[in-house]
């Protein structure tokens, strides 16, 4: 509870009237014990009007309210948070606050509430997540007024909660996942069949004109008494694991964002486009204090369950904290071991992470662990700052001195690339945006090459 203007201003002439008795006290002696008595009596006036405003306060009825939350929100996506009262508990005008999460600085809060003539008073207001997690909501505030305005009283209404906080992948919707790889057969011309073209039957159907005479069945044919085709679709139910490099270096910061979000964004993306294909994605988080093994999905509703289990992952920082000073480096060798312990079909190993030059022993020894019965393919993020530093014009000495220096990192990182080319390993680099595209679009060419 907190005093209100009013009470202020009666204070005020309170304190005016004493500095006047006493000037008066030295200019009418015979006047100073009068006035001296009338201003206690004032005085003790408004401590009673102030001490039974107060009381009325406390007693009266708290007002009635209620928060309407999204199931979720989407990291940068500006959601609506609604707030809810009982018009009839409430004063004709209080000072409305929530104690939403500190990320956002412009949801409008806090603000004077009026009441509506309707049954219920609503106040939307905008929040928007800056980062993935659980977005924690504590009670609404409300500060009242009380009966003779010289209080106000601060009143919480409901309870704390917590809402999770996807990525935004609302882009996922309209990306291009699967994609049908049947190139158009022209008159006259037979196109050679590809490998993992035709290994899988799916249907019978009319002859086509380009149909190669293998697709055509002859029983079929015989007992139709016109041309029946074999149509193939590519092998189905492959398995994709994805390893997810949740160490301290993809903590690295690019934007808004960092690059453990646009990791995030490349495994889902690929996943998606398994689903679509027909095979089946799980995932594997290595290197970082939390454990997660998703095995692989059957269908695309099971992207609900790993988008469920991966937004609150926050990248080298110890569980429940976002501290990343202690975070765990990258351990490629470790992170296939424990695979291998959790999983040993044959599968597409994509590993995503930010690849160093001083990671080559350790690298090329989880590639030997894994390629006896695994296919393997990476995901190396690069740095927009070193890209564009590739291009930069050098006009000074120190910009002279950094493109040298970044030079000699890219020739090391471009041999490391070498030799996992050399040990069979398909690498896809690109920046954070370019990567879950360019991911993708390598899976979608090993698919369609029979190679996975």
């Amino acid at each position: 509870m907190i005093p209100q203007k009013r009470l202020f201003q009666a204070v005020v002439i309170l304190a005016l009237l004493a500095t006047g008795l006493i000037v008066l006290g030295e200019l009418l002696p015979a006047w100073h014990s009068t006035a001296t008595l009338l201003w206690a009596l004032l005085a003790t006036l408004l401590l009673v009007a102030a001490t039974v405003d107060a009381w009325r306060a406390w007693r009266q009825a708290p007002p009635e309210g209620s928060r309407r939350l999204p199931a979720a929100f989407s990291a940068g996506v500006p959601g609506t948070v609604q707030l809810r009262f009982n018009s009839a508990t409430l004063p004709d005008q209080c000072l409305l606050s929530d104690q939403h999460p500190a990320d956002d600085n412009n949801t409008g809060l806090p603000l004077t509430l009026q009441r509506a003539d309707k049954a219920l008073t609503l106040v939307d207001y905008p929040y928007r997540p800056s980062r993935r997690g659980r977005a924690h909501f504590g009670p609404i505030e409300l500060w009242c007024p009380s009966p003779w305005r010289l209080w106000q009283l601060r009143r919480r209404l409901g309870s704390a909660t917590d809402v999770p906080v996807y990525p935004d992948f609302s882009w996922l919707r309209d990306a291009p996942l699967a994609h049908t790889m049947n190139p158009p057969r022209q008159q006259g011309r037979h196109l050679k069949r590809q490998a993992g073209d035709g290994q899988e039957f799916h249907q019978l159907r009319e002859y086509r004109p380009g149909d190669t005479m293998r697709q055509i069945d002859w029983r079929a044919t015989a007992r139709r008494g016109e041309l029946v085709s074999r149509e193939y679709r590519d092998e189905q139910n492959r398995h994709i694991i994805v390893l997810l490099d949740g160490g301290q270096r993809l903590a690295t910061p690019v934007a808004s964002r960092t690059l453990f979000d646009h990791a995030l964004d490349a495994a889902l993306l690929l996943s998606a486009s398994a689903l679509d294909e027909g095979d089946r994605p799980g995932l594997m988080l290595f290197s970082n204090q939390h454990e997660l093994w998703v095995p692989p999905l059957r269908n695309r509703s099971g992207l609900n369950q790993l988008l469920n289990q991966v937004y609150p992952l926050q990248p080298g920082a110890i569980a429940g904290t976002a501290d990343y000073a202690d975070g765990r480096t990258s351990d490629y060798s470790s992170a296939a071991t424990t695979l291998l312990k959790r999983w040993r079909r044959q599968a597409l190993v994509v590993l995503i992470t930010r690849l160093q030059p001083d990671d080559s022993e350790d690298l090329l020894d989880a590639v030997r662990l894994l390629r006896g019965r695994n296919r393997i393919m990476i995901g190396d993020i690069q740095l927009p700052d070193q890209v564009a530093l590739q291009r930069q014009d050098i006009v000074s000495t120190d910009d002279a001195l950094r493109v040298a220096a970044d030079a000699l990192y890219q020739r090391d990182r471009d041999a490391l690339h070498a030799r996992l080319r050399h040990a069979g390993v398909v690498v896809s680099q690109g920046t954070p945006d370019q990567l879950a595209h360019r991911l993708n679009h390598a899976y979608q060419s090993l698919r369609r090459a029979g190679r996975l």
